[in-house]
């Protein structure tokens, strides 16, 4: 029976490979329709001289199901009648569309394919690429939650021309309907139920790499060595932003791409001077000249595809369309509400030359960028109120927005957005506080402001469908009616751990509205203690409107701080109105080190503190205060002490608030707080140097003290040694070695790789104290990995127990992880790595992985990923090659 079959297989192969070379590019691209319901376009590219032709094409849905789909381009006439016969193109291409529709039973992850017999004849980098089967495919992923989509549309054909030692550039223009994000990346192009081929980039036959950008789509080839026809697939990758700011894929749409290289030109592809990218304000009208020259003097052509003119009231170029030598074209967009999105538009310049006689035309690719940003809402108003502050505006002038995003911070920004600059930065110090939804809906209160004395500013931004953003509003402030006290003083009077004395003052309520609230008033003055004290205590009552102050004494003002707040009441009833935000004195921090006390000191309350004044007692012990500086930060350091000596001091705060109509030049002072200079300068860094023998394993640490004079004198006691394995990784807190008291230190477990810093522990004698102190860490050095593998080019599985298995010889060093696919000349896969350790201990045994066969003899083709023990988190090298298989 076996026989019978290959003798079957072998006559009907025959006609398949003579009628079906014919294969060269295409993609599958699709667009929402209503429901579940979608229009699916097979794109294809075929050698008009071929005998091979398709009136229909099978597609395979993905949902287990499939259907044919009929030619819809070109003539109806001839065999494929009602079908069209495709689309005729220069140089033997004909352009081949066939459409469908689907509707899919539920929401999912669906890969639409195709596959074709067979590709055309002669492709370099697919062996044998006229018994190879023609596989497109493109992933669609339903998601309600998402909402509808459409793929991307590929507005440049997937047939392009280069020349040997020349760079090539090729784009697809693709267009995303939805305004979703684009990205790009290679991948292999398919055969036979989507099996990759491993050998489309193999630098055996693409001996310059392919790249791509990400972002722009770019394909680089620079430069193709040979001549021939070669196939690459781009993968496009689609993403939307979820209403939680993750973005999910929507889809992936495969090209497969064509490039003719033709040897011997004598001709240069033309040039496009950049441009952009630009930032347009919906309404407003972009232009800008594109310039594509030939440096060959021949004539040029400019055109360009792309979403600037694919959408309503699109774009448009003026201009000749060629010129001989150069060519200039004018782009203009008169650009609308609806044009905005969140993500940049693309503009696909395209530049061909026109050389004479039978030479290749050449082309050349510029991107440019066009991001269309909706106007900000304009004319915002803030008003300060009984209930907060009131925010309105008018609508936006764009209809699209769905809502309207509030954000807040005090005090005047300053900020001016820039051109392009959407949205509200976290540079600004803006946080978002709210959202309004709908477009028509102008009006906010903020009634979380309670602070009295603050000013607050705002801004609005509208919001589109697909996160987009407005530019931000003019930039509007307010502050909170003067109907509550305001805290103005919390001023240390007397230092003392029992009988300290604070006196206290605030603001009467200005402008509150006596027949909304009558007299008579109380205030009632509470005190906590701690500079975040919520445990307040009712410690004075006042009935007088105008007696706003009080001294607070018994306290330990030495070693505490304290918090105080007024509420404000309604007598009889004693309806409480509010309260006032609460404030502490300051409270001084002093700390020593060699010759120099530097003073800090905690304070929270309405007021701005910009100047604290220092005083210092002189003589000391004397009780006299004088002024020694100042400083508008919260530190201050007093210099030319005497190491071992006690320094008293206190400070005073000068404090306004921002918001007009209260007292100015607040003066509050600290307690009295005392410090002692005291020498605790840290030993200077090691001077290290290390010897790493990479093939004896071996790591020797050299250690010496840090020559600079200006190093303290202090006793050694030993060396700390800090690990770390990765770049990204943090130094531990404790060293990974220490007590290290020579100068030389080996280290003899692996691994060897990774970084290392060096700490030196002394103490100073002088030093009261007795504690010894540890350095900086000296400068980082680090260690590189010694990654190990030797690969053979020849094995002979015959079984004679001499070099019957594919396996590293020897055993591989410094490696973690390696893949390894191998390949016979059809490109099929005939061995792949369960493991790391599988394949480093019993290797390939010669044995086809699907039929469990030995393998003819001859060259296979092998693709390898490694991830060696490296100093980033994933140290990866891709390895290729060709093995002999002897029997």
């Amino acid at each position: 029976m076996k026989r019978i079959y290959g003798i079957l297989f072998i006559f009907l192969l025959t006609p398949w490979i003579s009628n079906a070379t014919h294969n060269r590019a295409g993609e599958i691209t699709y667009r929402h329709l209503s429901g579940s319901n979608y229009e699916v376009t097979i794109t294809t590219y075929t050698k008009t001289s071929a005998p091979a032709d398709r009136c229909e094409l099978e597609i395979f849905w993905g949902d287990n199901t499939s259907a044919f789909l009929p030619r819809i381009n070109g003539p109806t006439a001839g065999n494929c009648a009602p079908n069209g016969m495709g689309e005729t193109l220069a140089n033997d291409v004909k352009k081949n569309i066939y459409r469908g529709v689907h509707a899919y039973p539920s929401p999912g992850t669906f890969t639409i394919s195709t596959q074709d017999p067979n590709r055309n004849q002669g492709i370099s980098n697919i062996p044998n690429s006229v018994n190879v089967v023609f596989y497109l495919q493109t992933t669609i992923i339903i998601n309600p939650i998402l909402g509808n989509n459409s793929s991307p549309e590929l507005l440049n054909p997937p047939i392009d021309d280069g020349c040997v030692g020349k760079l090539f550039v090729h784009n697809a223009a693709a267009f995303d309907p939805d305004g979703d994000s684009l990205a790009y990346r290679l991948v292999d192009v398919r055969g036979v139920n989507g099996m990759p081929f491993g050998t489309t980039y193999d630098p055996s036959f693409v001996q310059d790499p392919v790249t791509i950008d990400s972002i722009t789509g770019d394909l680089i080839w620079n430069t193709p060595q040979v001549q021939g026809q070669f196939n690459f697939a781009i993968e496009i990758l689609e993403y939307r932003k979820s209403s939680s700011n993750v973005y999910a894929l929507m889809s992936r749409v495969t090209r497969d791409l064509q490039v003719t290289i033709i040897g011997g030109c004598n001709n240069d592809p033309p040039e496009i001077t950049p441009a952009g990218p630009f930032c347009v304000v919906a309404g407003d009208t972009l232009n800008f000249s594109m310039t594509a020259t030939d440096p060959n003097g021949h004539q040029v052509s400019l055109t360009a595809t792309g979403g600037p003119f694919e959408i309503d009231v699109p774009a448009f170029l003026t201009g000749p369309i060629s010129g001989v030598g150069s060519v200039t074209r004018e782009f203009t967009w008169r650009t609308n509400c609806s044009h905005v999105r969140q993500q940049n538009y693309f503009v696909y310049f395209r530049a061909e030359d026109n050389p004479p006689g039978q030479q290749t035309a050449l082309t050349a690719y510029q991107t440019v960028q066009i991001r269309v940003i909706s106007p900000g809402p304009r004319d915002p108003l803030a008003i300060g109120s009984a209930v907060g502050i009131e925010l309105s505006w008018d609508p936006s002038v764009c209809e699209g927005p769905v809502r309207y995003d509030i954000y807040r911070r005090e005090d005047p920004s300053g900020w001016t957005p820039d051109s392009c600059e959407t949205g509200v930065p976290g540079y600004t110090g803006f946080e978002k506080i709210a959202q309004v939804n709908g477009v028509n809906n102008t009006f906010y209160t903020d009634d979380e402001v309670e602070t009295v004395g603050f000013v607050y500013c705002y801004r609005i931004v509208a919001v589109f469908p697909d996160g987009g953003e407005s530019i931000a509003s003019d930039e509007v402030c307010a502050e909170l009616p003067k109907t509550l006290p305001v805290m103005t003083n919390v001023d240390v009077e007397e230092t003392d751990s029992l009988n300290g004395e604070i006196n206290v003052a605030w603001t009467r309520p200005y402008e509150i509205d006596s027949l909304l609230f009558p007299p008579p008033y109380r205030y009632e003055l509470y005190r906590a203690v701690g500079i975040e004290g919520e445990n307040f205590t009712l410690i004075e009552t006042k009935n007088d409107l105008f007696d706003t102050a009080y001294t607070d004494t018994g306290l330990n003002t030495r070693d505490s701080l304290y918090r105080y707040k007024v509420d404000f009441l309604l007598m009889p009833s004693e309806t409480k109105v509010g309260a006032s935000y609460p404030a502490t004195q300051p409270f001084l921090l002093p700390r020593g080190s060699n010759g120099r006390i530097t003073l800090s000191y905690q304070f929270d309350g309405p007021w701005r503190n910009d100047t604290m004044v220092v005083f210092r007692e002189i003589p000391q012990l004397s009780g006299n205060f004088d002024s020694i500086g100042f400083s508008t930060s919260r530190t201050f350091t007093d210099t030319g002490l005497v190491n071992g000596q006690e320094y008293c001091y206190y400070i005073r705060t000068n404090g306004n608030y921002p918001a007009s109509g209260l007292p100015e030049n607040l003066r509050n002072r600290s307690q009295i707080a005392c410090g002692l200079a005291l020498d605790t300068t840290r030993p200077c860094a090691p001077i290290v140097f290390n010897d790493f023998k990479c093939p004896d394993n071996k790591l020797e640490l050299f250690f010496s003290d840090n020559p600079n004079p200006d190093c303290p004198d202090h006793t050694f006691l030993y060396y700390n040694i800090y690990y770390k394995a990765k770049l990204d990784d943090d130094y531990p807190e404790t060293p990974t070695f220490s007590n290290i008291q020579d100068s030389i230190f080996e280290r003899f477990e692996l691994p060897f790789s990774g970084c290392y810093k060096v700490t030196v522990v002394k103490r100073n004698e002088e030093d009261p104290s007795g504690l010894a102190r540890e350095s900086p860490f000296s400068e980082e050095f680090c260690v590189d990995p010694c990654p190990d593998i030797i690969i053979p080019n020849v094995f002979t599985p015959n079984g004679d127990g001499r070099n019957d298995v594919f396996r590293p010889v020897p055993d591989p060093r410094d490696i973690n992880f390696i893949e390894i696919k191998i390949f016979n000349r059809w490109g099929n896969m005939v061995y792949r790595s369960e493991s790391t350790e599988q394949f480093i201990n019993e290797g390939w045994d010669g044995n086809d992985m699907e039929t469990g066969k030995p393998s003819a003899a001859g060259v296979y083709f092998y693709v390898m990923r490694i991830i060696y023990r490296g100093l980033t988190p994933q140290d990866e090298i891709n390895l290729n090659g060709d093995i002999h298989l002897y029997r």
